[in-house]
């Protein structure tokens, strides 16, 4: 039988998986902006200028976290 905590770690699986995708996305994100152009990463992801901006800004702070 399921719990009600089964479904808690379930949601919480949810959770920690999506903040592992955003963490990889910005991080890759901004090492793609280290080798070409904003406007070149807007139009490939479809993401507009201030999206991006906030996710390359998020990939490079974690980068020196995990350096640091």
């Amino acid at each position: 039988m399921v719990t009600r905590d089964d479904v808690q770690q379930i949601r919480k699986d949810y959770d920690d998986t999506i903040a592992n995708a955003e963490a990889t996305r910005a991080r890759a994100l901004a090492a793609a902006a280290d080798e070409m152009p904003q406007k070149e990463i807007i139009e490939a992801t479809g993401y507009s200028r201030e999206t991006v901006r906030r996710i390359v800004a998020e990939g490079r702070k974690l980068r020196t976290e995990t350096t640091a």
